[in-house]
C-alpha cells in the first residue's frame, strides 16, 4: 500500500478541520493553517510528477475495492486543483477581511480545503465508488461556498445544487447498472465488462455518465447554473469554480471515453461521422454550440463577473471539443487548454476581484479610468485577456491552435468555423472588459483608489507569469500530456520545449520565433513613438467632446450598452434561451406545489392525524379481507 497517496488525499481534509479549530484561537492561526496545508498538498502533488501507480487499494464497499491511482494525466489535473486552490486561499486572506463574522470565515476556509480535497479524490480515484463519493462531497461543499456571496447567491446556489443532484442521479443510475453487471467498479474491471457488453448497454451507461459530467462542465444546454453561481459567489471562489471545478466534468469525460471505453470500441458499436463515433460527434457539436452561443452572451453582459462566467462556458467548450475529436492532437489540445484556461481564467477572475475589492462594484458602466490607479491589476488583466483571446505568445494560443489543427485534419469544416467564431467574439468581450474597467474617464469617487495589498497581488502575478511561461514553453505541459496519453493508447505527438518541430502533426509551430517577431515589431513601434515630439499631459477635464466642455458629471467614455447594435443583430439567437424552458418547468412545479401539494401538506396536525387514521383503516381492512397487505 502506498500511504503517500492516502496522505495526499487526506491532507486537505485534515487541514480543513484544523483550520476551523484554529479560527477559534485567532484569525491569523486559521489563515496560516489554511495556507500551510494547501501548500503541503502542492508539495505532495509535486512528488508524483510523471509517476504512475496503478491501483492502490484503500478500502472496500459493497464487495468492490476502493482504489487510488495516479499517472501523468491525473497529475496534470492534480496540478490544476492544488495550485489554483493555494492561490485562492492566499488571495482570500485580504479579500475576505470585509466579512466580520468569524464563524462564517472559519466555515469558508474549511470548505475551501474540503472542496480541494474532494477534487483531489476525484482525480486520484481508480474506481467509480471513490469517484462518485468525492464527486458528491465536491458538489455540496462548493454549494456552501457559492452561498457565501450574499442574498442573490442563495438563489444561484439552489440552481447549482438542484442541477448537480440531477446530474448525480444520472451518474448513480449508470454506476448501479455497471455494478449489477460486474460486481466491481474498479476502472479496469469496468473497462473489461464494457468491452464484452451489448451496444445498447454501453450507450445508455455512457450517456447517463455524460449527463452528470455535462452539468458540472456547464456544456450547453446544461450550463444555466454557471453564470449565476460564478458571478454571485465571493470573488476568490469564482476562479476556483471556473478554473478548477468545471474541469472535473472534462476529466470525467476523458476517463469515460478513453479509460473505460476506447475509441476503437466506440467505433465498432456505433456509426461514425468524419471517422468519429456518433456519440462523440454529438458532443463535439454541443461543445461548439457552447463556444459560439456563450460568446454572444458574454458580449452582451454589463456585469464583469457575469461576462467572465459566460466566457467560461465558451472556453470549456474548447476543452470538450478537443477531447471529443478522439485524435491524439485534438485530445492533447483539449487537455492543454484545460490547464491554460485554469491559468488565464483564474487570473481574470482575481483581477476583476481586485477591482471589486477597491471599488465595491462589478458593474462595468460605473467604472473606467483605473489604469493609473491600479496599474498592476491593469497589466495582469491585459495579459489575461490576451491569453484568453488566443493571441501569441501567451498560453491560450498553442492549445487553441492544436484544436483547430485537429479539426482541419478531420475535415470538420463547420466545427472549425464555429471555433474560430468563438475566438473572434472573444476579442469583442475582452476589449469591452478592459475598456470599461481601466480606460476612459475615471469617476471622481475613485480618485483615491489604489492597487490591492501584496497578498492579493502575489496570486495574480503568479498566474500572469504562468500565461507567459506556458505560452513560450508549451513543451513543459506537453511533456506531461503526451506521456500520460500514451498510457491510454494514443499515438505520441512530437514536440519540443518551444512548440512543435517541422514535419509533425502540427506542421511547424515554434512559439519562441513568433514571440521574437512580435517583440521586434513592438520595439520598432516603441522607437518610432519616442522619436516623435512629446505630448503634454493634461487633466482629463481639459478636453471637449463634440463642442461639449467636459465636467466631472459628464461621462465621455461610452460604456453602458457597449455592443447594443451587435445585440440587435443576434437578438433572434439570444431569444432562444434554454433558461426560459427551465423557468417554465420551475413555475409549473411551484403552481403544482402551491395549489395541490399544500392541500395535502397543510401544516395542520389534525389533518396529519386524519391521514394516519385513514391509512390504518385501509390497512386493517386489507388484512381482514385478504389476510395480508401484499
Amino acid at each position: 500500500m502506498n500511504m503517500s497517496l492516502e496522505l495526499l488525499l487526506a491532507t486537505p481534509f485534515i487541514g480543513g478541520l484544523l483550520t476551523y479549530i484554529g479560527g477559534k484561537v485567532h484569525r491569523w492561526v486559521r489563515n496560516l493553517i489554511a495556507v500551510l496545508f494547501s501548500l503541503a498538498t502542492v508539495g505532495e502533488m509535486a512528488m508524483y510528477y510523471n509517476t504512475t501507480f496503478k491501483g492502490v487499494v484503500w478500502g472496500s464497499l459493497f464487495g468492490s475495492n476502493l482504489v487510488l491511482q495516479t499517472n501523468p494525466i491525473t497529475w496534470l489535473f492534480l496540478f490544476i486543483v492544488t495550485a489554483i486552490s493555494l492561490l485562492v486561499i492566499v488571495f482570500s486572506i485580504d479579500d475576505m477581511k470585509k466579512e466580520e463574522d468569524e464563524i462564517v470565515l472559519d466555515s469558508y476556509y474549511m470548505q475551501l480545503l474540503f472542496v480541494e480535497g474532494a477534487m483531489v479524490g476525484i482525480v486520484l480515484a481508480g474506481d467509480l465508488i471513490t469517484f462518485f463519493m468525492f464527486w458528491e462531497i465536491m458538489s455540496w461543499t462548493s454549494y456552501f461556498l457559492i452561498v457565501h456571496g450574499g442574498k442573490k447567491s442563495m438563489a444561484a446556489g439552489y440552481k447549482y445544487i438542484i442541477m448537480s443532484v440531477i446530474g448525480a442521479y444520472a451518474m448513480f443510475i449508470a454506476i448501479a447498472m455497471l455494478y449489477a453487471k460486474t460486481h466491481s467498479l474498479v476502472y479496469s474491471d469496468v473497462a473489461l465488462a464494457l468491452s464484452q457488453a451489448s451496444p445498447s448497454f454501453i450507450i445508455w451507461t455512457v450517456v447517463l455518465l455524460s449527463v452528470g459530467f455535462f452539468v458540472k462542465a456547464a456544456v450547453m444546454p446544461l450550463h444555466t447554473w454557471l453564470p449565476d453561481a460564478h458571478s454571485e459567489a465571493p470573488s476568490p471562489v469564482s476562479p476556483l469554480l471556473s478554473g478548477v471545478l468545471i474541469k472535473m466534468g472534462a476529466y470525467g469525460l476523458f476517463i469515460v471515453f478513453y479509460g473505460l471505453l476506447s475509441v476503437n470500441l466506440a467505433k465498432n458499436i456505433m456509426p461514425s461521422v468524419f471517422s468519429t463515433p456518433i456519440l462523440l460527434y454529438i458532443i463535439q457539436w454541443l461543445a461548439a454550440l457552447s463556444i459560439v452561443l456563450a460568446t454572444f452572451l458574454a458580449i452582451m453582459q454589463e456585469d464583469a463577473k457575469r461576462l467572465l462566467a459566460y466566457s467560461s462556458v465558451s472556453q470549456i467548450g474548447y476543452v470538450v471539443l478537443g477531447l471529443a475529436t478522439g485524435t491524439s492532437l485534438g485530445v492533447a489540445g483539449g487537455l492543454f487548454h484545460a490547464l491554460n484556461h485554469a491559468i488565464f481564467k483564474g487570473l481574470l477572475f482575481l483581477a476583476v476581484g481586485a477591482v471589486i475589492y477597491r471599488t465595491g462594484t462589478r458593474n462595468m458602466s460605473e467604472l473606467g479610468g483605473l489604469v493609473k490607479k491600479m496599474p498592476f491589476t491593469f497589466t495582469a488583466l491585459l495579459l489575461g485577456i490576451i491569453a484568453l483571446a488566443g493571441v501569441p505568445p501567451l498560453n491560450g494560443f498553442v492549445s487553441k491552435w492544436m484544436i483547430y489543427e485537429a479539426l482541419i485534419q478531420k475535415k470538420e469544416v463547420f466545427l472549425l468555423i464555429m471555433a474560430f467564431v468563438g475566438s473572434t467574439g472573444a476579442f469583442l468581450y475582452v476589449y469591452r472588459l478592459i475598456h470599461s474597467l481601466f480606460l476612459g474617464q475615471l469617476p471622481e469617487k475613485y480618485e483615491n483608489v489604489k492597487d490591492v495589498p501584496i497578498l492579493m497581488q502575489i496570486p495574480i502575478w503568479i498566474l500572469a507569469l504562468s500565461t507567459i511561461v506556458y505560452g513560450i514553453f508549451p513543451g513543459l505541459a506537453m511533456d506531461v500530456i503526451v506521456k500520460g496519453m500514451k498510457l491510454f493508447g494514443f499515438t505520441p505527438i512530437a514536440y519540443n520545449l518551444f512548440g512543435f518541430p517541422e514535419g509533425t502533426a502540427m506542421g511547424s509551430l515554434t512559439v519562441i520565433n513568433i514571440a521574437a517577431v512580435l517583440m521586434t515589431a513592438f520595439v520598432a513601434v516603441f522607437i518610432i513613438f519616442i522619436l516623435f515630439p512629446k505630448t503634454r499631459q493634461v487633466s482629463q477635464y481639459d478636453n471637449y467632446a463634440s463642442g461639449q466642455e467636459l465636467t466631472p458629471d459628464f461621462k465621455y467614455n461610452y460604456s453602458f450598452g457597449f455592443y447594443m447594435s451587435f445585440g440587435r443583430v443576434i437578438k433572434p439567437i439570444l431569444s432562444m434561451s434554454i433558461e426560459r424552458v427551465y423557468n417554465y418547468w420551475i413555475d409549473a412545479f411551484k403552481i403544482f406545489g402551491d395549489y395541490y401539494m399544500r392541500r395535502i401538506y397543510t401544516g395542520n396536525l389534525e389533518t396529519y392525524n386524519s391521514y394516519i387514521v385513514i391509512v390504518v383503516t385501509i390497512a386493517a381492512a386489507a388484512v381482514l379481507l385478504g389476510g395480508k397487505l401484499w
